[in-house]
């Protein structure tokens, strides 16, 4: 997959969810969600912090290796437990920063086109800096962001007690990424729909007993993400 279509569902997938965002309440930005303990605006706020991450790692002297790719970036080395309690607390400094849910939103709308134009203009081979400080391939880098917006659009629309919105692109991108083995068409006895199967890869949704069964015994394996 190009990274002229990667970052057609980067596209798709911010436009959904700024369209979405746009019509909530304050109430609504209050709401907690999945990623506890974070609200609707703190989870928002780290989704911008996480797309802005591209922009800011095009702005420092490029690494000379790229060691990290769009799989192993999940490493659970990486994201250890003090990441994450780091990485909790700062979406909710983050999301401090902004006077209101809707502002937060603004700082979306503004944040995903800065990202999809600058990583336009950059050549194919183009690395950059990850915040672990260590390299990795700006299309490695692009693919992990569309997950950033689809997984936690997921979490979003359960939080909000709405229909999933993930667009096809992102979802295709997404999909793709979360398998390590087998075939996922080996799983179409389970009849799930693109957003339900994203839910269960993810580990979102737990799988029942007997989905359990068939994704061993069809030799499906996903990224464990935590």
């Amino acid at each position: 997959m190009g990274r002229d279509d990667i970052l057609t569902g980067f596209r798709q997938e911010a436009k959904a969810l700024v369209h979405v965002a746009s019509g909530l309440s304050e109430t609504d930005f209050g709401k907690p969600t999945p990623c506890a303990p974070w609200t609707v605006t703190e989870l928002l706020a780290h989704v911008v912090a996480g797309i802005e991450r591209v922009t800011d790692g095009l702005t420092v002297p490029e690494p000379a290796t790229a060691p990290l790719n769009a799989v192993n970036y999940y490493n659970p080395r990486i994201f250890d437990a003090q990441a994450n309690i780091e990485r909790v607390a700062l979406a909710q400094r983050s999301a401090t920063a902004y006077p209101s849910g809707r502002a937060v939103v603004a700082a979306l709308d503004a944040a995903w086109p800065l990202v999809h134009d600058s990583a336009r203009r950059e050549p194919d081979d183009r690395r950059l800096m990850t915040r672990w400080s260590v390299g990795m391939g700006l299309t490695d880098f692009l693919i992990t962001r569309v997950a950033e917006l689809a997984l936690h659009g997921l979490d979003l629309a359960a939080a909000l007690d709405r229909t999933p919105w993930t667009t096809p692109e992102a979802a295709a991108i997404v999909t793709t990424l979360l398998l390590v083995s087998g075939n996922p068409d080996d799983l179409a006895p389970l009849d799930w729909d693109p957003m339900t199967y994203l839910a269960k890869a993810s580990g979102r949704t737990p799988l029942t007993v007997d989905e359990a069964a068939h994704v061993k015994q069809v030799g499906v394996e996903w990224i464990p993400l935590g």
